[in-house]
């Protein structure tokens, strides 16, 4: 009986902590990087958070990934940028290490739209699942 206990009470804490997924990628990043500010993006409802990492980009990026695992990920000679459910991080060179931007998905699209324009879509599905064409064509 007391073993049948103990296994329950070990299948309910791993069910809890599967459930609630641990922390986000905004708890993480606040967690292991330096605060640096905010920045507005044109036509987003929030305000971006900005952090500071002393690694380059593609080290910090992948430091995220492996905490948390994005849904897409895209790379460029700009920077890496990582698309979760509700948020977008930007991973991208500075002068020393890297720069974090945190952006809500809206912003983060808006942000870095040159980027991953094309490539991403909302978080259902992709961009390119619709390519139009000339009159009468996609009807």
């Amino acid at each position: 009986m007391v073993i049948a206990a103990v296994l329950s009470g070990i299948g309910v804490l791993g069910l809890v902590l599967v459930l609630t997924g641990g922390n986000s990628v905004r708890d993480f990043i606040k967690d292991k990087y330096k605060f640096v500010g905010t920045e507005r993006v044109e036509g987003a409802g929030k305000d971006s958070l900005l952090y500071a990492s002393d690694k380059p980009p593609s080290q910090t990026a992948a430091d995220i990934a492996d905490a948390r695992k994005p849904a897409d990920r895209r790379v460029t000679e700009s920077g890496v940028f990582l698309r979760y459910q509700d948020d977008v991080v930007s991973v991208v060179p500075q002068s020393e290490g890297s720069r974090v931007i945190v952006d809500d998905e809206e912003g983060g699209y808006r942000r870095n739209y040159l980027f991953v324009g094309g490539f991403w879509g909302t978080f259902s599905g992709r961009g390119q699942s619709f390519r139009g064409g000339g009159p009468g064509s996609g009807k």
